[in-house]
């Protein structure tokens, strides 16, 4: 795999030489900047252009660097600093990117902001904290907005990869190149990460060992009442240990689990190449709509997701062996609301518990049924 790293200039005097020259051949140049989840995604991506006869370069941050540098479908990375280029020149710079290949993909924002709108936000433009305003559609109602957002994220990610990027056009007509609705999103770990996994599940014992994500990125990526789920399991089956993972704010919830020998409490202690590692390890896998349970969607254990703002139809419509878990309260309800949320100041939250409403009203005893009902 070849590395390219943007060097340190302004956007505009980049050449295509420091973006790795013009390439000959069938080249395609996939372009995604997020979250793990993000990538992951797009990762399904990545051996379907192979078997087109592609050479694969990969346009990410450091965030996705991070997940997809031991792709063996991947025979490019070029490598950016996040906001290395303003976001107010990215179609620029996208278009200059494009002549150096044969195909050009460009897939950051493509399920934010058109599946799922964005509020209004802070971001730095130019090295100033500027205001971008809200989607005009922020404002549909929840009818309006389902009508146009409820389409499978991995469907319209294959639907833009096969269309491409025309300078000065945007996106061309659908149907460009062949692609089928394959589905295989996928990290892999190193052999070194991988001996990891088989010896740490082994110290975990002869027990079921049920994963646990805490929470993603945004407020209502958090279930409120894991605790309750957990000690149902714990005290109905003796065979069931836990695994608890996040990042370091998300040691939070795992309080008062310190002294269960059966809830083994990760967050801020696993990276998360080695939490994406130990997933082929476990029994089941439960969480929010997450990067890691997008990692775990095409594993033979079983998942148990909870929506939040996305449908069945949205995520989990392609996934394996996967329990869905949707708010049981739909009447003047906002799910699936089909909205970016950066806090509560545009998420409905419940006052009782402190979480999103959504998250609230996915009962914790359907929950745990689900988990048990498929440890064998």
């Amino acid at each position: 795999m070849k590395l390219i790293t943007l060097p340190s200039k302004e956007w505009d005097e980049l050449t295509p030489q420091d973006v790795g020259g013009r390439r000959s051949g069938k080249t395609v140049c996939i372009v995604r900047y997020g979250g793990f989840g993000d990538m992951i995604q797009v990762s399904s991506l990545f051996p379907q252009f192979k078997k087109l006869g592609y050479r694969v370069c990969i346009n990410v941050t450091e965030r996705g660097y991070d997940i997809i540098k031991t792709d063996p479908n991947v025979d490019e990375i070029l490598l950016q600093k996040t906001d290395q280029v303003p976001n107010n020149h990215l179609t620029e710079y996208w278009e200059r990117l494009s002549k150096c290949f044969h195909h050009f993909v460009q897939l950051s924002e493509s399920i934010e902001g058109t599946l799922l709108v964005t509020p209004a936000r802070q971001e730095m433009i130019e090295g100033e904290a500027k205001l971008v305003p809200a989607s005009p559609r922020y404002s549909l109602s929840k009818e309006e907005l389902h009508k146009e957002c409820n389409v499978n994220y991995m469907e319209r990610t294959y639907d833009l990869a096969r269309e491409g990027f025309v300078i000065g056009k945007g996106f061309s007509k659908p149907g460009s190149i062949k692609l089928p609705y394959e589905f295989c999103p996928k990290f892999y770990p190193t052999k070194k990460e991988k001996q990891w996994a088989k010896t740490t599940r082994k110290k975990m014992g002869a027990n079921k060992v049920v994963l646990w994500a805490l929470a993603g990125s945004s407020v209502h990526k958090v279930y409120p009442w894991a605790d309750l789920v957990i000690a149902q399991i714990l005290i109905k089956r003796k065979d069931v240990s836990f695994v608890t993972i996040g990042d370091d704010l998300c040691q939070l919830l795992e309080a008062g689990w310190e002294e269960e020998s059966r809830v083994i409490t990760k967050s801020g202690k696993w990276s998360i190449r080695r939490t994406l590692a130990f997933l082929d390890q476990c029994d089941a896998v439960v969480g929010p709509e997450t990067g890691v349970l997008n990692a775990a969607s095409t594993l033979d254990c079983h998942k148990v997701v909870m929506l939040s703002h996305s449908s069945k139809e949205n995520l989990s419509k392609h996934w394996k062996n996967t329990t869905t878990m949707e708010p049981d309260v739909y009447e003047n309800f906002c799910f699936p609301c089909h909205k970016m949320h950066y806090g509560f100041d545009t998420c409905n939250r419940d006052e009782e518990t402190g979480g999103a409403m959504c998250a609230v009203h996915i009962k914790p005893e359907n929950v745990a049924k689900a988990i048990l009902d498929n440890l064998k």
